[in-house]
């Protein structure tokens, strides 16, 4: 019988032979349920015939009038037909019919029958067993349905009675593989299709994606309108009136001013501070509420009687008519009462009185004073005038008794006198002790850190290559164990997995959720992640390969180990090392620790023995006190010689932040040479985060060198070779993946990581920098470019500029808005030792950033702050400093950041005889000037055409002399909104080439310390970056200097001025713009 059975199926469908069963063994469901597992959902998809579904009586004689049977196809398909068939009835197909009979097929998305797209409904006439229809549609689920209701009337041929439903096999035909079409499934359906599904003959989109429309969805909305079908109108709330995006409705570009959300839809309500906008996202004011606002939202305005910023500041109370004052600026805005003056009415009358301090005391005071109320004399009149306010001639005044009168007084005056000068001197000397001591310790703790940063720089000298000498794999570093406590092996295992992928779109949105309630979010993702001794790692204990590890806590798990393949049996084949998988699975890595003394050797067969070609170090030799790597190259033309391995220095560029070194490695066993380069990042310390901006920078060079590389695994390296590894090389695999999918999983991956190699990534401060790091890959791509391809660029923007062509959007434009929009964005309290020295700054808005702010030396009587910025060049950390111009009464500060920090070159952006100060402190040829400790001299000067330069030494007790270079702009004038281009290439050619031959560091100056000095410095790296590898990215220069000045570039003339040096010195001084 089942032979029999099995002819039969395979007889009624031959017709299907080129689509796909979709519905075979799929799960199956059925309401009302089967009477017993005889007659189950699921024998419907068994393929056997000889098995079948079936209902309970739906019939008048049963208690259910209504039936369906549900198959799930696992996914959404593009769908051809539905065949059903029945078991051989032995003479009762009549009766079987009429059970069939009308009957209907519905296809759906969802679970239920509800909503289900009809496919076919059976007609009047009895249907033949094993039916056959064409259904072209698409969809996950496909359901029969069935029914004899009471109150209904059925073709007499219909069965009434005694109405059990049965199917026996339902077999849905179609496209197995999702987004095909054609007879044999061999066409891609239109992108922009819904569900990725299509006409399963024409290819047509039964529906389209949002934002998409036409029969094969490949017109977008029409301009103002998104969504699905196209029927929801955009907003008129995007910055730039640009129209919201086709799909998703949003502002890409952002919000225009006063609102914000993603669909800016929602009206800022505070008052953020210096007018800006508020956050795009939340609504919040993210750099702090403005002056007169307060609150989380900065919509509470301040209480009468106070003021400014956070309105911690009280009014005066001396406002005309006891009005509060300007809760914004304090001003008393309809004058002061009678007795005070200036803006904010705190200051009294002085030799003055009434209101606003308008009428001046007599002449006839004594003193000159009078009461600032009603200008009465409160010290009395001169002799010979007399009455309240001294005005009256006194007729009877004798010039001798007035004489032997005022020589009487004179004694208890004089007592009086010398009493008061001496309090105010043991006050002024009490409170000078106290501040030296708090002083002291503010400058031991911060020669301490700066030490520590010093002695973190290993420096190398170079051999000459006709001195070289064999040396061996082996260095002078103490061999020893270390076991930090912050590497912890302690087994820590958590739920689950959590499904936590997220669009790399959204990565902004995401960091801004997981940062509040101080991180929150990090920690809880972080702390869920798997840490600790996980998998066994027997080969690290024993007892002969301790002492290759550089920890006591950190042991390469057994089941991904490095395996050396050595042939002395001493050696155990053993490293430090372990494989790890990228995003995808596949073995892409090896983390390994910083190599010892003993393991060089054994490092270096690794890299030749995996077909290693890149090196990523992330660690410094000697950080602190502490070894962290043993320097396990040898130096430039130099070469280390092992057994069968000889690794020779090619060559290297040193960078502000990183070293690439290009390394020989010869293998004479197999008569083999390879190339192998080393990419050394020294900006990261142990246990620390880097700048996430910096991180991708670096991370940029090293994917685009090694595009081409030929190697099977990238090996990465720090000290332990867990923590800041284990960053980098999430940072690489999630960033590859994230650019091919659209999409990451951040606490996977790391999961992912420590399933190969324990304790990957340390610390929710490393969990963190991989999620900003992310965000800054993915935000702003890659934009070197080679010099033709720069002048290419510019020259076709000065034609659209230039010639009329208006309908091209400005590139630099663009550019500038995306540079504005994610430049890095402080609080108030990064601004802290500005805020408290705001007398110091020329203006109130461009203030030092505390992180990176030039303190100075202790001096007796002086402060230690300077409105001075470290900033890094292109090739060295940093060398540059940002400064304001001195202001009179803090020229010599000025003269003491020059000296704390050895600035052999000052650049004045400008003419210096517009500078009130430099009268005080810059010396003329005859002239040695005298500011407080200081003497400066002038030695000689030179004049160009754009640039004047001026050499001058400043001296000081207990210090050496220090030689210095002053540059000034002559031809600079303050009031120019922009500098000519030539002017400044001048100046930045000038100090490139000062610097070439002279050691210190470089100020650049001008009013507030980031008009001007911002394209100054962009130039001056642009150049360097130019010199140094071919290429310009004007774009990242200036990204990565506004980290430290978020002011620096901040208008489109000079973000145009940085193109237009660059490209007069490509165009003229650059041999390549020539050619």
């Amino acid at each position: 019988m089942n032979f029999v059975n099995l002819i039969f199926f395979l007889m009624r469908v031959p017709f299907a032979y080129a689509y796909d069963d979709l519905s075979d063994h799929k799960p199956a469901t059925q309401k009302p349920k089967a009477e017993n597992d005889r007659y189950k959902p699921a024998n419907a998809v068994d393929r056997e015939v000889s098995t079948c579904m079936r209902t309970t009586d739906i019939g008048s004689t049963g208690n259910v009038h209504e039936m369906w049977w549900k198959v799930d196809l696992g996914g959404v398909y593009n769908i051809y037909s539905v065949n059903i068939l029945f078991k051989n009835y032995g003479g009762y197909e009549l009766r079987q019919r009429g059970r069939f009979a009308g009957f209907s097929l519905y296809v759906s998305n969802d679970e239920i029958i509800e909503g289900a797209i009809r496919c076919y409904k059976d007609g009047p006439e009895l249907p033949n067993l094993n039916f056959t229809t064409n259904c072209i549609t698409s969809g996950r689920y496909i359901f029969f349905s069935n029914e004899r209701l009471p109150d209904d009337t059925y073709p007499k041929e219909f069965e009434t009675s005694n109405v059990w439903i049965e199917l026996c096999e339902v077999l849905v035909h179609g496209c197995l593989s999702s987004g095909v079409y054609g007879s044999n499934c061999n066409f891609s359906c239109p992108i922009n299709c819904r569900y990725n599904t299509c006409h399963i003959q024409q290819g047509t989109c039964f529906e389209c994606k949002p934002g998409w429309t036409g029969t094969s969805c490949e017109k977008k909305c029409d301009r103002g309108w998104h969504g699905l079908n196209c029927t929801q109108q955009c907003l008129e709330h995007c910055l730039n009136n640009v129209f919201c995006n086709h799909i998703t409705g949003q502002c890409d570009e952002g919000c225009t001013y006063g609102w914000y959300g993603q669909y800016c839809n929602e009206t800022c309500i505070g008052h953020c501070i210096n007018n800006a906008t508020c956050n795009q996202e939340t609504g919040l004011c993210d750099g702090g509420c403005d002056a007169g606002w307060s609150g989380y939202e900065c919509n509470k305005a301040c209480n009468n009687g106070t003021f400014g910023d956070g309105c911690f500041n009280n009014c005066s109370g001396q406002c005309m008519g006891d009005l509060p004052c300007n809760k914004r600026t304090g001003h008393c805005e309809m004058g002061c009462k009678t007795g005070y003056t200036n803006a904010f009415c705190n200051k009294s009358c002085v030799n003055s009185y009434g209101e606003n301090c308008r009428y001046p005391c007599s002449t006839h005071c004594i003193n000159g004073a009078c009461d600032r109320f009603n200008g009465s004399c409160v010290s009395g009149c001169f002799d010979g005038f007399i009455g309240d306010k001294c005005s009256q001639v006194n007729e009877s005044f004798s010039f001798n008794s007035a004489l032997t009168s005022k020589e009487d007084n004179l004694v208890p005056i004089t007592v009086g006198v010398v009493l008061s000068a001496s309090a105010v001197v043991i006050l002024a000397v009490a409170i000078l002790v106290v501040r030296f001591k708090r002083q002291s310790k503010k400058v031991s703790k911060r020669k301490s850190l700066v030490n520590e940063q010093l002695s973190n720089i290993h420096m190398t000298p170079l051999k000459n290559p006709r001195q070289s000498k064999k040396e061996t794999f082996s260095t002078s570093e103490v061999p020893t164990m270390q076991k930090p406590n912050n590497y912890i092996n302690e087994p820590t295992k958590r739920g689950a997995p959590t499904n936590k992928t997220i669009s790399v779109k959204n990565m902004k949105a995401q960091i801004a959720n997981m940062s509040v309630n101080d991180n929150a979010g990090f920690t809880n993702e972080y702390n869920d992640i798997p840490r600790g001794e996980l998998h066994p790692c027997l080969e690290g204990k024993k007892p002969e390969n301790k002492a290759k590890n550089r920890y006591t806590t950190i042991f390469p798990y057994d089941h991904s180990r490095v395996l050396l393949k050595k042939s002395t049996a001493d050696q155990w084949g053993y490293i430090n090392a372990n494989f790890i998988e990228d995003a995808r699975g596949r073995p892409s890595y090896i983390a390994t620790q910083g190599p010892k003394p003993k393991t060089i050797e054994d490092f270096w067969t690794m890299i030749t023995q995996e077909d290693v070609s890149t090196i990523v170090c992330l660690t410094n030799l000697k950080e602190g006190a502490k070894n962290k790597c043993a320097k396990y190259w040898p130096d430039l033309n130099d070469k280390l010689q092992g057994d069968d391995i000889t690794v020779r220095h090619l060559g290297e560029k040193v960078y502000a932040e990183h070293i690439i070194r290009r390394f020989n490695i010869h293998n004479e066993a197999k008569r083999q040479d390879r190339q192998v380069t080393m990419y050394h990042y020294t900006a990261w310390a142990d246990h620390g985060v880097a700048d996430p901006l910096s991180l991708v920078v670096f991370h940029r060079q090293v994917i685009r060198a090694t595009a081409q590389s030929t190697g099977k695994y990238t090996l990465v390296h720090c000290s332990a070779g867990v923590g800041r590894t284990g960053t980098y090389i999430a940072l690489d695999a999630l960033y590859r993946e994230g650019e091919k999918t659209g999409k990451i999983n951040m606490p996977m991956y790391v999961r992912t990581m420590r399933k190969d190699r324990m304790n990957m990534i340390q610390g929710e401060d490393q969990y963190k920098l991989l999620y900003l790091a992310l965000m800054e890959a993915f935000n702003s791509p890659l934009r070197s470019m080679t010099s033709d391809k720069f002048l290419s660029e510019y020259q076709e923007q000065n034609c659209y500029t230039n010639c009329g062509n208006v309908t091209q959007k400005m590139t630099f434009s663009t550019e500038f808005e995306e540079l504005m929009s994610i430049r890095k964005v402080y609080s108030q309290k990064d601004y802290v030792s500005g805020r408290a020295h705001i007398s110091a700054n020329y203006i109130q808005s461009v203030l030092p950033v505390e992180e990176y702010m030039c303190h100075l030396s202790y001096v007796k009587g002086h402060n230690t702050y300077y409105n001075a910025v470290l900033l890094q060049t292109f090739l060295e950390k940093e060398c540059l400093i940002s400064a304001q111009y001195p202001l009179s009464d803090y020229a010599v500060d000025f003269l003491r950041l020059a000296r704390d920090f050895n600035a052999g070159i000052v650049v004045f952006l400008g003419p210096l005889k517009d500078i009130d100060s430099s009268s005080v402190w810059f010396p003329t040829k005859t002239q040695t000037k005298s500011v407080g400790g200081f003497t400066v001299k002038h030695v000689s000067a030179a004049r160009g055409s754009h640039v004047t330069l001026t050499q001058i030494v400043i001296q000081a007790k207990e210090t050496d002399d220090l030689r210095c270079t002053v540059l000034e702009c002559p031809t600079w004038k303050e009031g120019q909104s922009t500098g000519d281009k030539g002017v400044l290439l001048d100046v930045v050619k000038e100090v490139k080439t000062l610097k070439n031959n002279q050691e210190g560091r470089i100020i650049v100056l001008s009013s507030d310390g980031a008009t001007r000095c911002g394209p100054f410095c962009v130039v001056y790296n642009a150049l360097e970056q130019f010199l140094t590898d071919r290429e310009v990215d004007i774009f990242t220069t200036a990204r990565q200097l506004q980290v430290r000045r978020p002011e620096f570039v901040s208008t489109l003339d000079e973000y145009q001025l940085c193109h237009d040096a660059i490209a007069e010195y490509l165009l003229k001084d650059c041999v390549y713009g020539n050619a």
